[in-house]
């Protein structure tokens, strides 16, 4: 079937969609046919206009309008979209991507919403050779894509890997979108099974008697202080259904593999008191979420959709990962992600966009295989090389 466009980016006059637009018009290839897409055509001819360069066509679509969606899935190769919450907004847009048999990439944290859609579209997606990737912003490629990395580098040693963790440290803001996202998944009672530790794994391989519960307490690794990280019940979840995907075609990442990660809080006692707050706080916020009040007091004090940093505040943001990988063989390894500007925007504009990029472009050189995937058994580490390009460093200490 002939398409008229490459890639198209829903949701593009959003707060984030309006930073993937201004990637693709920096970064793209001339001769990809990308084209930009959302509801309101006042704003994506004015968005359009202001690009740096023009992109090859503008596209109207409501997210709830379910024939004018299927309308701009079935013009493009794959879809890359930002507009959330995803479990008020994606649904149609995923189902047409199944249908049409295009390829999808969002930057969606809404795990519990992504469970359905594993439940709907997996099998169908599977077997029509399409890749539904959902995950594909700050979290969790780094988490997926890290630890991918370190499981092959342990592979090429001879070992299958028994254990990978990470400790994040970063800066920034954060937008109304993923606020609001948050607050979708409270509204929908949805918070009870983001505690799932194999939530997103394949029915045949849940539970996962190796998966572990989310961390609740600070902890003292390797002299620094530890807190549970605010996006670990997502990330872990994504990295551990990558490696039941991946035990499925008989490539797991070890017999006994886990997967956790926590917020780096520093050294000493200024660690500690960092670390229990932000334990503290993570503690307090199920409870907000899972209330009407709690709910709109944070709706007052945080930023609306379509709101999010200064250009300032995610310039001078930065994402940090540390990863220790311990070997089947008791071997260690261990590796670092660095990468500037701020988490929940700049990092995450330049993953999907390189997402979408790589599906577009690569297709040869990804892993095989259609279906609700993950980064990593997705796009695998051509992901990891075209963020190294873009700037991202990645370096594994040997």
């Amino acid at each position: 079937m002939t398409r008229d466009f490459d890639v198209i980016l829903y949701g593009a006059t959003g707060f984030t969609g309006r930073q993937t637009a201004e990637y693709f018009a920096r970064n793209a290839p001339e001769d990809l046919r990308w084209a930009i897409a959302g509801r309101d055509r006042a704003k994506l001819d004015a968005l359009a206009d202001d690009l740096s360069r023009a992109p090859a066509g503008v596209v109207v679509a409501n997210g709830l309008d379910k024939d004018a969606v299927s309308a701009m899935v079935a013009r493009t190769r794959v879809l890359a979209t930002t507009a959330g919450p995803f479990s008020r907004y994606g649904d149609h847009v995923v189902d047409a991507c199944v249908f049409h048999r295009t390829d999808y990439v969002d930057i969606t944290g809404e795990s519990p919403w992504v469970r359905r859609v594993i439940d709907r579209h997996h099998a169908q997606a599977s077997a029509d050779g399409t890749r539904i990737i959902p995950f594909c912003g700050f979290d969790s490629v780094p988490s997926d894509i890290g630890a991918l990395a370190l499981v092959q580098q342990l592979r090429a040693r001879g070992t299958g890997t028994a254990r990978v963790e990470g400790y994040f440290t970063g800066k920034g803001g954060f937008n109304g979108g993923t606020l609001a996202s948050a607050r979708a998944m409270g509204e929908s009672g949805w918070l009870e099974e983001v505690a799932d530790p194999s939530l997103l794994n394949p029915a045949e391989l849940r539970p996962d008697p190796h998966a572990e519960r989310d961390p609740e307490a600070p902890k003292r690794i390797d002299g620094r202080w530890m807190a549970p990280f605010m996006m670990g019940p997502i990330n872990t979840r994504v990295v551990r259904r990558s490696h039941a995907l991946a035990s499925l075609r008989g490539e797991g990442y070890g017999r006994a593999f886990t997967y956790q990660e926590w917020m780096d809080c520093g050294r000493g006692l200024k660690g500690l008191a960092t670390a229990t707050a932000v334990g503290a706080g993570m503690a307090a916020m199920a409870p907000l979420m899972a209330s009407d009040s709690g709910r709109s007091l944070l709706g007052r004090f945080g930023p609306d959709p379509g709101q999010g940093p200064s250009e300032k505040t995610m310039d001078g943001g930065f994402t940090r990962c540390r990863y220790r990988a311990i070997g089947e063989d008791g071997g260690e390894l261990r590796a670092e992600l660095f990468a500037r500007g701020d988490p929940g925007n700049r990092v995450t504009v330049l993953f999907l966009c390189e997402s979408a990029l790589a599906l577009a472009l690569d297709r040869q050189a990804l892993p095989e295989g259609g279906g609700v995937l993950t980064p990593a058994t997705g796009i695998g580490l051509r992901l990891l090389e075209r963020a190294q390009a873009a700037g991202v460093k990645f370096e594994v200490q040997r």
